[in-house]
């Protein structure tokens, strides 16, 4: 035999009892482990494995080194065997017993959670390259047995006050001889490649019978403990939740906090999640029959588990304030599939409910689970999509709700969500935003004005996702003007365009400015926003899109009054009143007034129309009265409505419309009243017209409403005001009266779609296929 190297002596010297005894420490538990579970290995599993799998490890009469495991009068017949030994010979059986018998890769148990399944039959099982034999199984539930008491022997020393916590209180999981419940311990590796496997792993892991859970059972209960559980009502051998037993698990909950109750509760959750899918052929723990119950169940589980899971995990802070990831305490190995089976079924509980109250309530309180989804990517992902589903078709209350809990995914879960969801919420919109009726304008309203708040979270982000859209918008304008087909006018001349162009109005005019009045990254988006609204505006210049040119001219007034950029859009109103529309004659006729909000085009029946004709009029007259009034402080206001008073009164000599002439003629009163305030004040001004800084603070702490054209148009706004709520109550009226429902609709479609090969709406590819080199989002 070889001499020992100096390195081997070495190690025998400091290192090699330490060794041999965690070996044989290792060896035991795997025969404790065997000897407890003698229905899974066999009767001769416990001799036969570890003497067959010593026999392996050593030939010879040296292989008396493992078997002097098996019983105490052996134990000093392997140590002197051991001790004639040289450090050779026992590291060379050391290395062939690591090549029969590998360690395992994947180590990284979840704790006290961790399952030891039973074969149930069932048909889910994930394939696996080949069959594992008995002895095979057994080494490997040893080993992961082994390492289970290792780590928690870890837990012990790294959190002594969460292990004093289980001793006090779930003892029985620190005694776990094979009993651990049917819980999922899985990473989220294959969760990011969205692949069902890791579904049909859990749904193995989460299977179990009442025999499975009987036997986890410590033997230290007490007889109260088990009467109580031989009086459990069954259904088919399968445990039946009953009010006492919800009762039961919401008081240790609530009281003590108890992991085992929240197992419990959580098992019997998925079977309630579970309850009406007819394609589920699986078996659960528990089994519901009635809706009392399940009601109970669910609102116990939304109500109480969060609190106990936020027992266990509180939220820690960095010494910069901010708030850690939960996934990066010790404690969260533990109670990571408890998290992940909580977080799943309560996703699927939710695309399955259709009541309008329940999906509230379920959405209201899982929001307060938002923290943990950071550990669960396509969960979270998952979750995110349903809610943007939520956000654009339910009720009003869940719409609320919904895009309340996406905002605060953004806000808990990084930058990442905070991309998909502004990209989500964008497209989502779109999509809604295909036609505009009666129904379906507060809606739009409703999520234009959330996008909008979505979009302030992040202003940078925020610039980068609204160049990117402005840009698509800008060639679809571009391709509408070089080519000059009917396709081409049809992508820009439509409601989704229309639609987008007034929800970037309201983004930037929103955020443009941060609260102490300087530029953000938004403001460098007004620039292609006006020149890209002003292009659709003057794409088709006919009398025909004037509604399309009002609502855009709204959306800039909009932006010219949040961020004071001066848009040049007199002009475009002058040209309505120079327009062949308000020269000629109005047709007289018994046309409803027109709803200019509900179309971007005017029917034909309407045009030449002494209605159409009054509509318009009154149209320019309270854009061009709100335009002004937005300059009544300017320094070079007198300047500016020059060119208006001069063609208001050109206006007023050539047109016999009566009334809109008196109120055109109010409006040419207010504009010089106006102007000679503003020189005055700028008679009294004591700096020159080259000084920028006193230029721009001439009566910037004058209130607009008190000079002679912002009380004007008060005055005017309170009537236009007054009107749009009257039109609002007799919209309700006729959404109300089912009988005239469908005539309501028809008539209210009709403005826009009466021939419909002068609409069409822009589809979502349409918005996705331009540009895609330029969309950063995955």
């Amino acid at each position: 035999m070889a001499k020992a190297t100096k390195a081997t002596i070495k190690f025998q010297k400091k290192h090699l009892k330490t060794a041999i005894e965690q070996r044989r420490k290792k060896q035991k538990a795997t025969q404790i482990y065997k000897k407890r579970n003698p229905k899974k290995f066999g009767r001769g599993a416990n001799a036969g494995s570890s003497s067959g799998g010593n026999g392996e490890d050593s030939q010879g009469e040296d292989d008396g080194v493992e078997q002097g495991q098996e019983e105490d009068d052996e134990d000093q017949k392997g140590d002197d065997k051991e001790k004639g030994m040289s450090v050779d010979e026992f590291f060379k059986n050391d290395l062939e017993s690591d090549d029969e018998e590998p360690e395992s890769d994947n180590e990284d148990f979840a704790g006290i959670d961790t399952i030891v399944e039973e074969d149930d039959g069932s048909d889910m099982e994930a394939p696996a390259p080949r069959k594992q034999t008995a002895s095979e199984k057994a080494k490997q539930a040893a080993k992961e047995e082994a390492a289970q008491k290792i780590q928690l022997q870890a837990l012990k020393e790294k959190d002594p006050e969460f292990y004093k916590f289980l001793q006090e209180n779930d003892q029985e999981l620190l005694e776990f001889d094979g009993e651990m419940e049917d819980l999922p311990s899985e990473g989220e590796d294959d969760e990011d490649e969205g692949e069902d496997e890791d579904e049909v792993d859990e749904d193995e892991e989460m299977e179990g019978s009442d025999e499975e859970m009987e036997e986890a059972e410590p033997k230290k209960k007490g007889r109260k403990a088990k009467a109580v559980e031989e009086e459990e009502e069954t259904l088919d051998g399968v445990p039946l939740v009953t009010k006492d037993m919800v009762a039961a698990w919401q008081s240790a909950l609530v009281e003590k906090h108890s992991l085992r109750a929240l197992r419990r509760v959580l098992l019997a959750y998925r079977a309630g999640a579970h309850l009406h899918d007819a394609e589920d052929d699986r078996s659960y723990a528990y089994k519901i029959n009635s809706p009392v119950v399940f009601n109970k169940l669910v609102v116990t589980c939304l109500k109480y588990v969060i609190p106990t899971l936020d027992h266990h995990l509180p939220i820690q802070t960095t010494s910069g304030g901010k708030s850690k990831p939960v996934n990066s305490g010790s404690k969260y190995t533990t109670l990571q599939p408890l998290i992940k089976s909580f977080l799943q079924n309560t996703l699927f509980l939710l695309k399955e409910l259709t009541d309008q109250e329940m999906i509230y309530f379920v959405i209201r309180e899982s929001e307060k689970a938002i923290r943990y989804l950071v550990g669960f990517p396509k969960v979270a992902k998952d979750l995110l999509k349903h809610l943007l589903f939520l956000w654009s078709t339910a009720s009003d209350r869940v719409r609320i709700i919904s895009f309340l809990t996406i905002r605060t995914m953004c806000l808990q879960l990084g930058p990442n969500y905070l991309d998909l969801a502004l990209k989500g919420v964008y497209l989502t919109f779109v999509r809604y935003a295909k036609t505009t009726t009666v129904h379906t304008l507060p809606n739009l309203h409703l999520m234009q004005n959330c996008v909008a708040q979505l979009y302030g979270l992040d202003v940078d982000r925020s610039y980068q996702h609204g160049f990117v859209y402005i840009r698509q918008l800008a060639i679809h304008l571009r391709n509408a003007v070089l080519i000059k087909t009917k396709e081409s006018f049809k992508a820009v001349y439509n409601w989704q365009y229309l639609h987008c162009l007034g929800l970037w109005s309201q983004v930037v005019s929103t955020h443009a400015l941060n609260n102490a009045g300087q530029p953000t990254p938004l403001h460098a988006l007004i620039y292609p926003l006006v020149q890209v609204s002003l292009g659709a505006l003057r794409l088709i210049p006919t009398s025909t899109y004037y509604p399309l040119r009002f609502q855009i001219i709204r959306n800039l007034i909009q932006l010219i009054e949040n961020t004071g950029t001066f848009i040049p859009l007199a002009p475009f109103l002058f040209e309505v009143l120079e327009g062949g529309e308000m020269k000629r004659p109005g047709r007289k006729g018994t046309l409803k007034p027109l709803e200019w909000d509900l179309g971007f085009k005017c029917n034909k029946d309407y045009k030449g129309s002494r209605v159409y004709q009054d509509g318009t009029g009154e149209q320019v007259y309270e854009l061009m009265t709100e335009y002004y009034s937005l300059f009544s402080t300017s320094i070079s206001f007198p300047e500016l409505a020059i060119p208006a008073i001069v063609q208001l009164k050109r206006f007023i000599k050539k047109s016999g419309l009566l009334k809109l002439t008196k109120q055109f003629a109010g409006l040419v009163e207010k504009l010089e009243q106006n102007s000679r305030f503003v020189e005055q004040e700028r008679n009294q001004a004591d700096f020159s017209p080259s000084d920028a800084a006193g230029v721009s603070g001439f009566l910037r702490d004058q209130d607009k409403e008190k000079t002679p054209m912002g009380a004007y148009w008060k005055g005017v706004k309170r009537s236009v005001m007054a009107k749009r709520k009257v039109i609002e109550e007799t919209r309700k009226d006729r959404a109300a009266d089912k009988d005239d429902e469908d005539t309501a609709g028809r008539s209210s479609r009709k403005n826009d779609d009466d021939d419909e090969d002068d609409d069409e709406s822009m589809d979502e590819d349409d918005l996705e296929e331009v540009g895609d080199e330029d969309d950063y989002s995955d």
